[in-house]
């Protein structure tokens, strides 16, 4: 009888700690910025700067974890890299 070929989380730490470290900071960066955008109509906008300042340390951390339940770095990098373009793609058409 043939083993599931069930899919493996593969130690190959280094990737994905490079994806996590800089994908994930930028990311983190978009995502910040996106709550200042839709944030500023709503309340001042001293206030939205600093709240969008602060979340990047809260966003980048828990992106930085999740690189490394991906199978492979690749595929890391691949998810990633495509959140990053559809997070700054967001953040170009809201900003005009």
């Amino acid at each position: 009888m043939k083993k599931n070929a069930a899919k493996t989380i593969q130690p190959d730490w280094w990737s994905k700690s490079c994806v996590g470290a800089i994908l994930g900071l930028s990311l983190a960066i978009a995502l910040g910025n996106l709550i200042v955008v839709i944030g500023k109509h709503f309340f001042a906008v001293g206030l939205m700067v600093q709240i969008g300042m602060w979340s990047i340390a809260w966003l980048w951390m828990p992106l930085f974890f999740i690189s490394y339940l991906f199978y492979t770095g690749k595929t890391a990098f691949i998810y990633m890299a495509l959140a990053n373009t559809v997070a700054y793609s967001c953040l170009f058409f809201l900003r005009g």
